[in-house]
């Protein structure tokens, strides 16, 4: 249900926006206290009158309960004035007919009851919002549900709980608040304001919020970080159809995975995994979506996907090995390899998994045999750990090369395979040489990692980079006659694979293939 916020300076404006978001909205909320000169009667009446099925909720704040105007400065005379305005004004509404109230929890018991003895006196179907803001910051998940419950004692229709995210796993305990209310049969408004908030309203209508709010016009919102009505519709379609696709007769099996998918790291913003991976997902019929997450606190991170419906996760640089330590099981392979890309849910359970050794075999495999051959791996991150432990499995030898020795001289070791010098790399005879540093990534496209002369020396070369498609490692070693072997084949495979894990069944890999070219080509031509 999108409901849009009338935030009008005036009862005039507020009439305008009345009758307009009437036309487009399921709800209005009616923001008294910002509306200077405002009628209730007159504004509900031009509601029901511009649209029989919209939803009215009626709010009235005081200062130090609105965002926009921060802590009120207000003293006792004026602050007692504004509780007597906002309990007078939600009082009408109930007279009125309104369909919700909003009042918040820290009104007190008194004030609540009062309102609650108001609609039983009269008989109204009023429903009450009990409502909790924190304008500052996001508190623990702990204390977030003693605030649910707090809500929930005085037996609302709905409990609302807003916070402010400074950072985007903030997200997470709020998010997780709504599957945790829908256990306890309670309707629930859970949200995060501010853009790292953001993610929190793409989310929230795939888990079950009672509302997502909008607004008309860049600019017009009633809380920072929300999102235009269009904006909502479009994830609100998205899940709708999610949600038809699983209905029984619709072709598609009921007992598809559906939830939410997320990928964790830090930076995300240029990573094609969603678009990838929701094409993925949309292909198979599966209801869920995927969504990127940059982290800054990785256990908060892991904690929130034990609350949320997230069945799986996506793992990246630079939290593929710290991530370990606050999982409940880890498969051999990563174990053995130390780093873990992909996280499977099971009823809170998490599992670390790794897929991007099996995307770099079934990239090397489409190219070349690979017993018997040597391999030169340029790192000693997560992903050179992978490409080291494939190769191995596949009867190939890996050689570890690494500007920082310690950190390569280490992965060596665990993996007992040779490690050079980095000035010794020109020494090394062998069939392949393997990138897997972000050298060369987008933005920095003019870098590699090793000189052109050098090249020439290697019959395939390959490249983990994704983006752009063609590094210049890779185009600089087609003109030494190198077979060249581009990350996009790995990226694709590896997320395959996760697929695979999460759903248990074989996406397209043709189709993802084409949306990650599609968008890459799209980015060149801009």
């Amino acid at each position: 249900m999108i409901c849009i916020p009338i935030t009008a300076k005036s009862n005039k404006e507020a009439v305008r926006e009345i009758e307009h978001s009437c036309r487009i909205a399921d709800a209005i909320e009616l923001r008294m206290d910002l509306i200077a000169d405002g009628s209730l009667a007159e504004l509900i009446s031009t509601a029901r009158s511009s649209s029989g099925k919209v939803r009215i909720i009626v709010t009235c704040r005081e200062k130090a309960e609105a965002g926009r105007t921060g802590k009120s400065l207000a003293g006792a005379d004026e602050a007692g004035e504004q509780k007597d305005k906002k309990m007078a004004t939600l009082n009408q509404a109930v007279e009125l007919g309104a369909d919700y109230i909003d009042i918040e929890l820290s009104a007190g018991s008194k004030a609540i009851e009062e309102l609650k003895f108001r609609c039983e006196q009269l008989g109204s179907s009023t429903n009450i919002i009990i409502s909790y803001h924190d304008f500052e910051r996001t508190p623990s998940l702990t204390r977030l549900k003693t605030i649910f419950h707090s809500c929930r004692e005085f037996e609302p229709a709905v409990v609302k709980i807003v916070t402010y995210a400074r950072k985007p796993e903030d997200n997470f305990p709020v998010l997780s608040l709504i599957p945790y209310a829908r256990k306890h049969s309670q309707e629930i408004i859970a949200l995060c304001m501010g853009h790292q908030g953001r993610i929190s309203r793409m989310m929230a209508p795939s888990l079950g919020n009672f509302i997502d709010f909008a607004t008309l016009p860049e600019g017009a919102q009633s809380a920072p970080g929300q999102l235009t009505v269009s904006e909502m519709k479009q994830i609100n379609a998205i899940v709708s159809s999610s949600a038809e696709q699983q209905r029984p007769g619709s072709g598609f099996s009921t007992t598809d995975p559906g939830g939410n998918y997320v990928l964790l790291g830090n930076p995300v913003a240029q990573s094609l995994s969603p678009l990838m991976h929701n094409a993925a997902l949309d292909g198979l019929g599966i209801a869920g979506r995927y969504n990127a997450f940059c982290v800054s606190d990785l256990a908060a991170a892991v904690q929130g996907i034990r609350g949320m419906d997230i069945r799986g996760a996506s793992v990246t640089i630079p939290f593929k090995s710290a991530v370990m330590e606050y999982l409940d099981d880890i498969t051999d392979d990563a174990l053995k390899i130390g780093a873990v890309n992909t996280i499977i849910s099971t009823n809170g359970i998490l599992t670390g998994a790794n897929t991007d050794w099996l995307g770099l075999v079934f990239t090397l495999r489409e190219a070349m045999t690979i017993n018997g051959k040597k391999f030169v791996i340029i790192g000693a991150g997560g992903t050179a750990r992978a490409a080291a432990y494939g190769i191995m499995q596949e009867g190939g030898f890996p050689v570890i090369v690494n500007r920082t020795a310690e950190n390569g001289k280490l992965l060596a070791g665990q993996l007992h395979c040779p490690y050079y010098a980095w000035d010794d790399i020109a020494k090394i005879e062998a069939d392949c040489l393997i990138n897997t540093t972000p050298v060369g990534m987008y933005p920095y496209i003019d870098q590699s990692p090793v000189d052109a002369a050098m090249l020439a020396g290697y019959r395939y070369v390959m490249d983990v980079i994704y983006n752009p498609q063609k590094t210049r490692l890779l185009q600089e070693a087609f003109q030494q006659g190198c077979h060249v072997l581009p990350g996009l084949n790995m990226f694709v495979h590896q997320g395959a694979e996760q697929i695979k894990l999460w759903t248990g069944r074989e996406p397209d890999r043709a189709l993802m293939t084409k949306v990650v070219i599609s968008s890459l080509n799209q980015a060149l031509s801009l």
